[in-house]
């Protein structure tokens, strides 16, 4: 059972046990004993993943990038919660 939806005030960063890599044929991130193939702007999503940033603040880069996408917020908020699941992303802890 998956915790919890990521809430838009929430902030993550790269778990220390994840590590972001570009590939000739694309993105991966990769886990303790998994990789996953990034598709579409999802390494764009975790390179703003900084623990400063909150998922609204992400979802507002992306959205200045790439104005009028629709839907955008609640997909990176679905990207986030996922990742986090899989144990890519942690929740950044309050400063």
């Amino acid at each position: 059972m998956s915790a919890k939806p990521l809430d838009s005030h929430d902030r993550v960063v790269l778990s220390r046990h994840a590590d972001l890599k570009r590939r000739s044929q694309g993105d991966v991130l990769v886990l303790p004993e998994r990789a996953i193939a990034l598709a579409g702007s999802g390494s764009e999503i975790l390179l703003l993943c900084d623990g400063e940033r909150t998922l609204a603040d992400v979802a507002r880069a992306l959205d200045e990038r790439y104005p009028g996408t629709e839907g955008l917020a609640s997909e990176v908020h679905r990207f986030l919660t996922e990742m986090r699941d899989l144990g890519g992303v942690i929740e950044a802890p309050f400063p």
